[in-house]
């Protein structure tokens, strides 16, 4: 009977020793592998009792401070891939170590108030406007996708948009990636557009508006090792191998400033904020990540001012746009809450551009700020 008992006793030991770990070892308060601050242990109110608050916040904590917590998640993203449900994730793990996100699963009606609220914004300013719909890795690379998974929609978003816009102009992103060959448009662990993906998107911009882009060889190309993008934080896929980013330099003599509302300005004479390539995130070497308002100066350049509406599609894209602009001014809406229609005014703009990728212009809802 001594046999019976010991899956019992290891299962206790186990038990015991992960309380152990819990309690004992250091809690940590940021994960750098998922890039995330993680939970809190939750205040405890006669208030947040009776709605459940505190319930949902001890499991949110426990989950994310249980001991080996990475492990774990790996084991169990392993195993729905070993076991054929790699079409059921949120992240595909597919061939040549791409990491592609599945699309959404929502109605078109955000996307089509996103749609309508910036038409309507650019035909009430009266400038030349355009929008440039980055599409997914998904709508691109659907050799690399599992079997089974759904549809992709830039298509059916595409038509849609040309539909409802009487104001901004729109090419076709998806025809023009396939007229670039032999070139990494979108990175393996991160749902953004290469470098080379963003100089394809500034190529067919340029042609588009009547103008030539700067040849591929204007720019002085370099590589940095060491980049997990968000696919991989996300998913669980802790073996992918990390890949290359890389900056592309026109020697363009730009000065950037970055404003936040209750900062300083900062300035630089670069777009590519190359400590950063140090952080956790080594896509904030453009444009140093996430801003409310971001201004590219170039009096080099022969072209008006543009204005870009935008989400971090723009980060890596708007260099390559600065080398035609005199001055580039990109708003966030997420975090910018002033009108951008007095900005406009303010600052002489000549043209608008609305960058976005398409899943937030699926899922985001900040347009609803735009004046």
């Amino acid at each position: 009977m001594r046999h019976l008992r010991f899956p019992a006793i290891a299962f206790m030991a186990m038990t015991i020793s992960m309380l152990a770990a819990f309690l004992l070892l250091p809690q940590k308060t940021y994960s750098s592998t998922e890039r995330r601050y993680l939970a809190e242990a939750p205040t405890v109110t006669w208030s947040s009792l009776v709605n459940g608050e505190v319930s949902e916040g001890v499991e949110d904590y426990l989950t994310d401070h249980f001991p080996g917590r990475n492990l774990f998640v790996g084991i169990h993203t392993y195993w729905n891939l070993l076991t054929g449900h790699n079409a059921a994730g949120r992240v595909y793990h597919c061939p040549n170590d791409y990491l592609i996100k599945a699309p959404e699963n929502c109605p078109m009606e955000q996307f089509e108030k996103n749609i309508s609220r910036f038409d309507s914004f650019a035909a009430q300013m009266g400038l030349p406007a355009h929008l440039l719909m980055i599409p997914t890795a998904g709508d691109i690379l659907d050799e690399f996708l599992p079997t089974g998974h759904p549809p992709y929609h830039y298509k059916e978003c595409l038509t849609k948009a040309q539909q409802l816009c009487q104001t901004l102009s729109i090419p076709d992103l998806q025809a023009a990636f396939s007229a670039v060959p032999n070139q990494q448009l979108y990175y393996k662990t991160d749902h953004h557009l290469t470098s080379a993906g963003c100089y394809a998107v500034y190529s067919a911009f340029c042609r588009a508006n009547g103008y030539e882009p700067l040849p591929e060889n204007a720019y002085q190309i370099t590589a940095y090792d060491g980049f997990h993008g968000a696919n991989w934080t996300s998913s669980g896929y802790w073996l992918t191998p990390a890949e290359q980013i890389e900056t592309w330099d026109a020697g363009l003599p730009l000065t950037v400033t970055i404003s936040e509302s209750d900062k300083p300005d900062m300035i630089s004479d670069s777009a590519f904020f190359l400590d950063n390539l140090h952080s956790d995130d080594l896509y904030t070497v453009f444009l140093d990540g996430n801003h409310a308002l971001v201004r590219i100066s170039n009096p080099a350049a022969t072209g008006g001012k543009l204005l870009i509406l935008r989400d971090s599609y723009a980060h890596c894209l708007a260099p390559f746009l600065a080398a035609n602009y005199s001055e580039i001014i990109l708003v966030d809406l997420r975090y910018y809450r002033y009108p951008v229609s007095e900005l406009i005014a303010q600052n002489g703009i000549t043209e608008l551009a609305v960058i976005f990728g398409l899943d937030n212009l699926l899922t985001d809802s900040n347009s609803g700020w735009l004046s």
